[in-house]
């Protein structure tokens, strides 16, 4: 397809970017003593999932509107948050919140490409559907959650 080599490229970016993060976190939750648990998907994440067609290119569209939203919040929280913290953290959560930021930009011009027309319609949906969960009780607090009940 016309958009394949540069979905692909954009991402292998991403998913490299990611992993090194990880790595990160891992370093530095051995250095504080914290122990690694995986933990399921939230309300969150779920929530946003349900609503994504059902056919192709839009379910990859909506996938990749998605992920803006969800790097979107991280940037968001990541500042929030950093203030707050050590040192060595505020720094780490500042360096992570500007990736977030190029990563939120990176998913909505692969949309849009993919798209091949204009997505604001689906990207206001998605920021309903978003609003809707951020601010109704949550009974799993995670860092993309909505209110903690």
């Amino acid at each position: 397809c016309n958009y394949g080599a540069d979905l692909i490229d954009k991402m292998v970016l991403l998913i490299k970017e990611e992993l090194h993060h990880f790595y990160q976190v891992m370093e530095l939750m051995e250095k504080k003593g914290v122990t690694y648990q995986p933990i399921e998907a939230g309300r969150y994440a779920k929530g946003l999932i349900k609503q994504v067609k059902t056919y192709e290119p839009d379910a990859l569209v909506d996938k990749l509107i998605i992920g803006a939203f969800i790097e979107a919040r991280s940037c968001e929280r990541f500042a929030k948050l950093a203030p707050f913290l050590e040192e060595d953290m505020e720094k780490f959560y500042v360096s992570l919140l500007r990736s977030e930021a190029r990563h939120y930009q990176d998913y909505l011009e692969l949309a849009e490409q993919i798209a091949g027309k204009d997505i604001s319609e689906r990207i206001a949906h998605f920021a309903q559907v978003e609003a809707d969960l951020i601010t109704s009780d949550d009974n799993d607090f995670k860092f993309h959650s909505g209110a903690p009940v």
